[in-house]
């Protein structure tokens, strides 16, 4: 990923589970939803978020558009993480 704000650890959590990145281009902004990521594959990408980061992001988090990109989702972690 070219962007710093995001940790290494959370691009690999994404290239397992978001179905189309393999080892493409992934940077902030890509579209997670236009990359394969669906309802099946956002649970499967938050348990493993909240196992790793040891965060619990509490549903109403789960709103609007968190999982649209990168950058939406690492900044719901960061602020749980901030809080804990």
């Amino acid at each position: 990923m070219t962007d710093d704000i995001l940790d290494p650890g959370f691009e690999q959590i994404l290239r397992r589970t978001v179905p189309l990145l393999g080892d493409g281009q992934l940077t902030p902004e890509t579209d997670l939803l236009a990359a394969g990521l669906d309802s099946l594959a956002a649970v499967q990408l938050l348990a493993e978020i909240e196992e790793t980061y040891d965060v619990i992001i509490p549903d109403e988090d789960l709103l609007g558009d968190i999982f649209a990109t990168p950058r939406d989702l690492w900044n719901v972690v960061r602020r749980h993480q901030d809080a804990a």
